[in-house]
């Protein structure tokens, strides 16, 4: 069920700034807010916040000069094995 989420997690971001849109939301686990605060902490995404009552968090993305700071993000996985 993980891979599923954070499957959603990538396209759900690659989507968004495909979209140009200023934020997306995405469903919660432990491992999406782990990996979004990867990508906050290096600066890939402004911000997100955990929605209260809802099984979402909020995802900020981040644009500089007008362009998506993330140009590619893809999942590489193989039939058994997922590789982030």
């Amino acid at each position: 069920m993980n891979n599923f989420i954070f499957a959603d997690l990538i396209t759900r971001i690659r989507v968004g700034y495909k979209a140009r849109l200023l934020s997306i939301k995405v469903l919660k686990n432990k491992l999406t807010i782990n990996f979004l605060f990867l990508l906050y902490k290096i600066g890939l995404i402004r911000s997100f916040h955990i929605l209260n009552n809802e099984k979402n968090i909020l995802v900020y993305l981040k644009y500089k000069n007008g362009k998506p700071v993330i140009y590619s993000l893809e999942l590489i996985s193989k039939p058994s094995r997922r590789v982030y």
